[in-house]
């Protein structure tokens, strides 16, 4: 019994092989090939005029007791900003402030220990405003009236959105002009469009800005107003695409 069922199994072995490997059945076809692509990458910028510029001024104070550094930080914050009241700043361009109050400390070498010698406080003051072309007089106003530092001044513009768009344009148009150069080199031509994509390079997504430019120097008695020319607004935007490449002229 067990023989014959031996034999059954194996005859059905034969038989599927022998089908498998029957003439008349037709051969598996090979993948298709991918076609022959282009890849490059395009860049497009255009360049805003800064509309709006952000900073902010500190005040520095110290004192015996942290009552003492706070209420002189008190005054000469007050004469900062009515300086810069009287200086032309909208009032509502001021945005707010934030003080600290601290001890100060100092390495006592001969104990080899921190010592307090006393208590600091830092005021500072945010100011954003459109009317770029005061900004070394605001500057001038706050640092004369007692202010210990400026910060470093950033720009923005209004319409980015749009600029961006612009852009993206011009970084398709360049892409494909350097993909119709590689072709034409190739000895063939550009075929139908099979990847599209953005990359956004730098801090803010596609935006750049120039270097803020110093051109007056500040002297103690103010004979010389600084001057400072509001950035460019750089918005930069690269794109990757991909085109099939069709062999032979048209």
């Amino acid at each position: 019994m067990s023989q014959s069922r031996d034999f059954r199994s194996a005859a059905l072995a034969a038989g599927l092989l022998a089908l498998s490997i029957s003439p008349g059945m037709p051969a598996a076809e090979p993948a298709a090939a991918s076609p022959a692509q282009i890849v490059v990458s395009g860049t497009g910028e255009v360049t805003l005029p800064a509309d709006q510029a952000r900073f902010s001024v500190g005040i520095h104070t110290s004192g015996a007791s942290a009552a003492m550094a706070g209420s002189e930080n008190a005054r000469v914050s007050k004469s900062v900003l009515d300086a810069l009241t009287a200086a032309s700043l909208d009032k509502q361009d001021i945005r707010g402030s934030s003080l600290e109050v601290g001890p100060e400390w100092e390495w006592d070498e001969k104990a080899r220990r921190q010592r307090r010698v006393g208590f600091t406080a830092t005021n500072t003051i945010s100011i954003q405003t459109r009317d770029l072309a005061q900004l070394g007089r605001y500057i001038d106003a706050a640092l004369l009236a007692g202010a210990t530092d400026v910060s470093d001044i950033s720009y923005s513009a209004k319409d980015v959105a749009t600029a961006r768009r612009k852009a993206l344009e011009e970084a398709v148009n360049a892409a494909r002009q350097d993909a119709e150069a590689m072709a034409k080199a190739g000895g063939g031509t550009v075929g139908s469009l099979l990847l599209l994509s953005t990359e956004r390079p730098g801090e803010m997504p596609g935006v750049a800005l120039e270097e803020i430019v110093v051109t007056g120097a500040r002297k103690s008695h103010g004979a010389v107003e600084t001057g400072i020319r509001p950035s460019q607004i750089r918005v930069t935007a690269r794109v990757i695409a991909r085109w099939v490449f069709l062999r032979g002229g048209p």
